[in-house]
């Protein structure tokens, strides 16, 4: 994915984390990938997203939600919301993903 890097999380307890630019959007700890769309998107999917038992929401307010990875569906369902949380930090679009991409 053009234009990540990997570098030391800002949150304690965490090793490695993606980043764009000066945002970091996920970082991974025990089979668990913590991803940050923004309040703004979480708060538009919120319906999509509490209906996936993969995914854990932190509350109101929040920007990151926490996907379990356990199957290659979990591992597809978390990549494409990492894309999307590319799109957000670049400040694209901050539309739901596409029907056809999303993996239930």
């Amino acid at each position: 994915m053009r234009g990540l890097s990997v570098r030391k999380s800002r949150f304690r307890g965490h090793a490695d984390a993606l980043w764009i630019g000066t945002r970091e959007i996920a970082h991974c700890h025990n089979g668990q990938v913590d991803v940050r769309l923004t309040r703004a998107v979480v708060r538009q999917l919120r319906d999509e997203l509490r209906s996936d038992a993969r995914i854990d929401l932190r509350g109101p307010g929040f920007d990151w939600i926490l996907i379990r990875v356990r199957t290659a569906a979990d591992l597809e369902r978390a990549t494409e919301l990492l894309r999307h949380a590319i799109r957000v930090a670049r400040g694209e679009a901050r539309q739901k993903p596409a029907a056809s991409s999303r993996v239930r």
